[in-house]
């Protein structure tokens, strides 16, 4: 995947030249008391108003937080607060389905009712999707070093995709796994296929079917019930084992231009192939964030997780039925993908039939970057550097506001630059049209020491449009130095309006060296899952263990996992 040309650094002189402009509008205005200045003010006219719906007034009581605040922690334990429980539901090593361990690393989740086809929302039974992101060699069997056995790295390619198991809450309110025809694994070995544009092309050495779905982070959920799961780092898994570095050193069979492509999963069909939407898009999935617009086409709002990358958009050409599941099975394999110009506030169409910079493009040795619309899409990220779309500070989760339509953006950080805290900025579209090509933007939230928060990721609202948020600092480095006053990462709730609008309150703080990734709601909203992800992770040896989470009948092995949080009020008037 191609990097970007981060020389300018347009999107800190974009950041500046937007704080500066803040700044003033903010003391201009203070008399007024406003809390939250509109998007682009001197635009506003043209923008959606900020002012919330009718709905969002009615409910502005739950712009509260449902709970006390924590304290920044460094327990080495999911530390909640008052009135809250979580249920260790799966942990590494723990069976699936027979032959069928629950794999590394947990990430993303998505709980959907067990009757959801026939229409019902249970919120007691249900089939949990969860991501797999990437192994730990030391931690799954021990070699660090290399060069590794054959059983070795069956271990950890079984160990990352995906995994969909069916949960109940039991009347004690417990959550616990059932066994069910359901539940499965994704794994690298799995049989996928590739859809769209890029199947069968040169570029992925004409292949339809490929093996395997491999650095699963963040997901989605399509509103005809499937899972997308995001394939992120995949460059490294055939990369040479080098001590200190990213390569997992598999066998060299691996295709790094079969991976990194969003994988769409019938969780409710066991017997169904994931399918890779290359119309999408190759780099760096992070997670998808869905939108239907007001012609029913489904828009999918993307980052590219690394420093100095961008933020995408796609369009499907065809429309949802929701009387039609099997006709929305295919919407995404064809549509158009922009990357966004945040200079401009314009989305660029990233293809080849239309934009002659694409054609012209040449490598370093003079030879075309892109022949066809195939080329455009297996380098996305290039493409999009072409076209002048504006590199940003690691764009990781992406969400839409349920009563809004405004899309929120996690930068997580981007130390080259010297931003080592990040920031939420949020995205308007024209006339509130998902399928726009042009709008606005503006800060919602910056992270540092005087916000109680660093480094933002996985993002997910609730009904009330209230935002929670987990974060991703480095395992080498929470609890230290710059980060030390966060302790551990950790979840925090934001209220989207009102006088506290923006004002991070903790929920959540996790055990040593984990995240706090993919949290999802049951449909009541009385229950969250939430991955446990990399506890331990800077462990450098299997007497020198720095987490022992779960610790779970007497065994001191860090183990990732996926928990249920009860204790929450539900979707009611507080």
């Amino acid at each position: 995947m191609s990097e970007h040309d981060s020389s300018t650094n347009l999107w800190h002189q974009l950041l500046e030249s937007r704080i500066s402009r803040r700044s003033a509008l903010k003391g201009s205005v203070a008399a007024a008391g406003a809390s939250l200045l509109p998007l682009s003010l001197e635009t506003a006219s043209a923008a959606p108003t900020d002012a919330p719906s009718a709905q969002a007034r009615g409910n502005a009581a739950n712009t509260r937080p449902p709970f006390s605040p924590i304290r920044p922690s460094t327990a080495d334990d999911l530390v909640l607060p008052r009135g809250y429980r979580y249920d260790v539901v799966r942990i590494y090593g723990d069976e699936i389905a027979a032959g069928q361990p629950f794999g590394y690393n947990a990430d993303f989740t998505a709980y959907l009712p067990i009757d959801w086809l026939e229409g019902g929302q249970s919120s007691t039974d249900g089939l949990l999707w969860v991501n797999h992101e990437y192994p730990n060699p030391l931690l799954q069997h021990g070699n660090l070093a290399g060069p590794k056995t054959p059983e070795q790295i069956a271990i950890e390619r079984t160990s990352v995709g995906g995994s969909v198991f069916r949960v109940q809450r039991q009347r004690n309110g417990r959550w616990a796994f059932v066994g069910d025809s359901h539940n499965r694994r994704v794994t690298g070995f799995t049989t996928c296929r590739l859809t769209g544009p890029v199947a069968g092309a040169a570029g992925v050495r004409g292949a339809v079917e490929v093996s395997g779905s491999v650095g699963n982070c963040s997901g989605g959920i399509t509103p005809w019930g499937t899972i997308l799961s995001c394939e992120e780092n995949v460059d490294d898994y055939g990369a040479p084992l080098v001590q200190g570095g990213f390569g997992y050193g598999w066998d060299q069979s691996y295709v790094k231009e079969h991976q990194g492509w969003v994988t769409e999963v019938d969780i409710y069909n066991p017997s169904s192939t994931p399918l890779k939407r290359t119309a999408m898009g190759r780099f760096r999935h992070e997670n998808v964030a869905i939108r239907l617009s007001a012609n029913n086409r489904v828009v999918a709002y993307m980052g590219d997780d690394r420093n100095d990358s961008c933020v995408y958009k796609f369009v499907s050409d065809g429309s949802y039925d929701p009387k039609n599941r099997e006709a929305n099975m295919k919407l995404l394999e064809t549509g158009k993908l922009y990357a966004a110009d945040f200079q401009n506030g314009t989305w660029l169409l990233l293809d080849y039939a239309s934009q002659n910079a694409l054609k012209n493009a040449k490598a370093a040795n003079g030879t075309p970057l892109f022949r066809d619309q195939s080329d455009v899409l297996l380098n996305a990220s290039g493409a999009a550097s072409v076209l002048r779309a504006t590199p940003v500070d690691r764009p990781e989760d992406l969400e839409v506001h349920p009563l809004t339509g405004h899309v929120y953006v996690a930068l997580t950080n981007n130390s080259a630059h010297g931003n080592f805290h990040g920031q939420i900025v949020r995205m308007i579209e024209e006339n509130n049209n998902p399928e726009a090509t042009s709008f606005q933007w503006d800060f919602f939230a910056t992270g540092g020491p005087q916000s109680g928060f660093s480094s933002p990721d996985n993002l997910i609202f609730d009904p009330y449009g209230n935002l929670w948020m987990v974060t991703d600092i480095s395992s080498s480095r929470t609890g230290r130095g710059i980060y030390a006053f966060q302790g551990n990462n950790a979840m925090f709730f934001f209220a989207t309006e009102g006088a506290n609008a923006g004002k991070a309150v903790q929920f959540a703080s996790g055990p040593n060296q984990c995240e706090l990734t993919g949290p999802s709601w049951t449909p009541d909203g009385r229950t969250m899952f939430l991955s446990v992800q990399h506890p331990g992770e800077e462990s450098s040896g299997m007497d020198k263990l720095t987490s022992h989470w779960p610790n779970l009948g007497g065994d001191p092995m860090p183990r990732p996992g996926v928990v249920a949080i009860s204790g929450f009020p539900g979707w009611r008037r507080r």
